[in-house]
């Protein structure tokens, strides 16, 4: 029987070897649109899409690096700023709607949901309807599937939290890849970045080792990193983001202080990104 040909339409986008099991086809036409809504959001707009400006995504193929730690932190900054904050929980073991799941101790403006990840596009829309939040931050789960490509699409930013550990540095490469990869095929420059968890307060040679390879790779790193600390181990037990916890806890304060300083990295970041595209936007306009 004659194998069915794909429509022209179609790109195929292959997932970084797994014994060669895995691989996906993402409608060119789909991606395409999630990219053009994303990539100058105060400057595109279509009817069928409600503007949201700041979505980050927290994406990782391997589990245990932090990944949901390092989004209850992030959004309890937010939080704590004053935005409204959102966080879309795709992991299946939804951890993060476990340890936010106290309406009584979670921040009020700090909102979460878990929807099939295969409806991302759609769930998105309606929590802008439905919200109205300042950000977004969308939870991956640990492992390489459809969503992960669909929520790298749709983010103003994704977020590759590693250990400096090489199992760690070598997924991050390879969410790293796919994200190039992605981008590419529409000839626009993904933004981007890897987060260091779980360090060690004393450093050492291990994770020195971890650093050179990260920079060897050329994965761009932010400078602000995720420290070992009681405050995070603490988020599951007691449901609130050190921002909200017991302020008078030396671990507390650290960890604070290292999650407002990411917070301002990342708003910089953004902000940068908008302000290009603003001005592709009065260029082509222009041309």
């Amino acid at each position: 029987m004659a194998r069915r040909q794909a429509p022209a339409s179609s790109a195929c986008f292959p997932l970084p070897r797994l014994g060669g099991r895995y691989r996906w086809t993402i409608g060119r036409r789909l991606i395409a649109s999630l990219l053009r809504t994303t990539a100058c959001p105060l400057v595109r707009k279509c009817r069928c899409f409600i503007t949201l400006d700041k979505i980050i995504t927290l994406a990782n193929s391997k589990g245990g690096v932090g990944k949901s730690t390092a989004c209850v932190g992030l959004a309890g900054a937010y939080a704590k700023a004053g935005l409204r904050t959102h966080i879309v929980d795709l992991d299946g073991n939804r951890t993060i709607s476990r340890w936010l799941a106290n309406d009584k101790t979670r921040p009020v403006n700090l909102t979460v949901s878990a929807p099939d990840p295969q409806t991302l596009t759609e769930h998105l829309q309606e929590t802008a309807s439905r919200y109205a939040p300042n950000i977004i931050l969308i939870d991956i789960a640990g492992s390489f599937e459809a969503a992960l490509t669909i929520a790298i699409a749709r983010a103003h930013l994704t977020i590759i939290p590693a250990c400096t550990t090489e199992a760690d540095i070598y997924e991050a490469a390879r969410v790293a890849r796919h994200i190039e990869t992605v981008f590419a095929a529409f000839h626009r420059t993904p933004l981007y970045r890897l987060l260091a968890t779980k360090v060690a307060p004393l450093p050492t040679h291990a994770q020195a080792h971890g650093f050179k390879e990260m920079a060897r790779l050329k994965l761009p790193l932010l400078s602000t990193i995720i420290a070992q600390r009681a405050a995070y181990e603490e988020i599951g037990f007691s449901g609130l983001p050190p921002h909200f916890a017991e302020a008078g806890r030396a671990t507390t304060a650290k960890a604070v202080a290292e999650l407002d300083q990411l917070r301002l990295e990342i708003d910089a970041l953004l902000a940068d990104k908008l302000d290009d595209a603003a001005e592709l936007t009065r260029t082509e306009a222009s041309a």
